[in-house]
């Protein structure tokens, strides 16, 4: 079971059996509608679940491995490196403040600002720019 969990193509497999099954009921109905009997509707029913099943499994994985081929030929030609290559986190981060610091300060997360300016469009006459502690107001939480 585990290994099913990891497998890359279990999404595959699971939106190819649902069309292969939606596709074969509705076939099978049909044959029924038309006048066949209930074992040719059933025979043709599950020979149109598989018809579909397998091309729509087929053409999806190879559309994630082209996907995959081309994210890491992408990453390559950008010089990017895959997160087991990437330097440590800092632990401090700079843009926050310290917690020992006198004056109170936010830190970045601990409230909600909202700033309340009309969208205008560019024929119409702008807004002069206003510092920003003037437009975003915190919002306190009850």
């Amino acid at each position: 079971r585990e290994a099913i969990r990891q497998s890359p193509y279990r999404w595959c497999t699971r939106e190819s059996a649902m069309w292969g099954i939606a596709t074969g009921t509705a076939m099978g109905f049909h044959r029924i509608r038309m006048g066949s009997t209930p074992y040719m509707a059933g025979n043709v029913a599950f020979g149109t679940m598989f018809l579909v099943f397998v091309p729509s499994y087929y053409f999806c994985v190879k559309r994630r491995d082209y996907k995959e081929k081309y994210i890491e030929l992408m990453m390559r030609a950008n010089d990017i490196q895959t997160a087991e290559n990437l330097p440590p986190q800092p632990t401090h981060d700079p843009f926050l403040s310290d917690a020992n610091e006198e004056e109170e300060k936010y830190i970045l997360g601990d409230q909600e600002l909202y700033g309340r300016l009309q969208e205008r469009k560019e024929w119409q006459t702008q807004t002069p720019t206003q510092d920003a502690s003037d437009v975003f107001q915190p919002v306190h939480k009850k």
